[in-house]
């Protein structure tokens, strides 16, 4: 059994922990045992997780699949992409009018990261980008069922994203109706 300590700070631009690391980290192993503490530093929520973990004994074939890496035969038959830094490009497999639609997200994206202050990828990251070019989602519901997009991401941006992915805002709900109270109505007499 090993060991690991991940620790997260609170940040006000998502209104949560950030867990991508945690989620990353524990994607091929096996969780034994899971401990977290909460504590402030300056009036600064930190959230600190002891994870007991060992590594999972799953088959490269489940692990490629999981991936979405195809089969190694077929590797060798499919040119591979690499961006300069060395990461595979995330609109692998893409149509145009997806890669295009992608690339508007990512402009989107780091407008959005300028203006906040931020990294792109706190907003989203590139497999958020993939996943939402992929299901295109047409409402905040849908919008947060995408993994990584909780309810403060579709509450500050969602509107945005929509909009980005659809052209147009998503329609409001309908206002309530509430019934206006009768003025009386008062006839004068002329004589």
């Amino acid at each position: 059994m090993r060991v690991k300590l991940l620790t997260f700070r609170y940040s006000a631009t998502l209104g949560g922990f950030d867990d991508t690391t945690l989620v990353d980290f524990t994607r091929d192993k096996e969780v034994i045992a899971f401990r977290e503490h909460f504590y402030l530093v300056n009036e600064v929520p930190h959230l600190s997780c002891v994870v007991h973990y060992q590594d999972a004994v799953v088959p490269q074939a489940a692990l490629d699949a999981a991936r979405n890496i195809a089969p190694r035969a077929q590797q060798a038959q499919q040119p591979r992409f690499q961006r300069r830094d060395g990461a595979p490009d995330p609109c692998e497999g893409m149509s145009e009018s997806e890669r295009a639609l992608f690339n508007h997200l990512r402009e989107w994206r780091s407008k959005q990261a300028r203006d906040d202050g931020v990294p792109p990828y706190l907003l989203l990251t590139n497999r958020q980008l993939v996943e939402l070019v992929r299901r295109r989602p047409d409402s905040p519901t849908a919008l947060g069922h995408i993994e990584g997009i909780g309810p403060g991401k579709v509450e500050r941006y969602g509107t945005a994203i929509l909009r980005c992915l659809h052209g147009h805002a998503p329609p409001a709900p309908p206002p309530e109706v509430v019934a206006a109270p009768a003025e009386p109505t008062t006839a004068e007499a002329t004589p």
